[in-house]
């Protein structure tokens, strides 16, 4: 079995398939997906219906939530917070006119569920998978980091005794390739390259981490132009 980590996605529904055609997933294999599925790119929905195919297929997807995903169901059940309420005017229309609708409450109930039941945390054995971040303040990160600090925080270094000698992983805050690679060999792991940015070769990469050789497994943009 390898287990694989691979960042934000966001859209680029072409890249996303592609990568994982890189990785060539054997049944067994473990998928932790880092949140931010929908916005900026053109094909939300098809990073979506790649998602529940792999779950659909027998694949193990372990995904959790992001702040592109959480602003997007807040804006379906109108129970906004300072942030979502930006998402509509900045991502949505885009995100919408992916699933061919336009207006939030005509997206099919589907694509809800799943974001839906999307946590903000999953862990195993050696590693912790959250979107932005954790509350390194607090005594026990793992059950007082607030959704906030999940979402959208930002922490440069990770006390691993707080978090059981777990490396952190995570996305939302973009980093250079270089700096990915150096953060391979830290407790704190970030693999958002920003892929929608598609300014290579530093910037631009969907990237993959294969958790167990701790190999990168980058794939440039290949969605085209994207929203900011």
């Amino acid at each position: 079995m390898n287990r694989y980590a691979i960042g934000d996605i966001h859209g680029g529904c072409k890249t996303f398939r592609t990568l994982l055609d890189t990785l060539n997933l054997r049944p067994g294999d473990r998928i932790y997906l880092l949140g931010d599925y929908v916005d900026r790119g053109n094909d939300s929905k098809g990073v979506l219906d790649t998602i529940l195919h792999l779950m659909e297929s027998g694949f193990d997807v372990r995904p959790v939530r992001g702040n592109h995903d959480d602003m997007m169901l807040r804006t379906f059940s109108d129970d906004h917070d300072g942030q979502s309420k930006m998402w509509l005017k900045c991502w949505g229309e885009g995100t919408l006119q992916s699933f061919g609708v336009n207006r939030i409450s005509d997206l099919p109930l589907r694509y809800l569920t799943l974001l839906d039941a999307l946590p903000l945390l999953q862990m195993d054995d050696d590693f912790i998978f959250v979107h932005a971040s954790l509350d390194m303040y607090r005594d026990d990160p793992l059950t007082q980091s607030s959704r906030t600090d999940m979402l959208w925080g930002e922490i440069r270094t990770v006390d691993s005794a707080k978090i059981g000698g777990r490396k952190l992983v995570t996305g939302h805050n973009i980093r250079p390739l270089q700096l990915i690679k150096a953060s391979l060999n830290t407790s704190k792991i970030n693999l958002d390259n920003g892929a929608f940015t598609n300014m290579q070769p530093e910037m631009g990469n969907l990237v993959a981490l294969n958790l167990d050789t701790m190999n990168l497994i980058t794939q440039k943009w290949l969605d085209g132009a994207a929203r900011d």
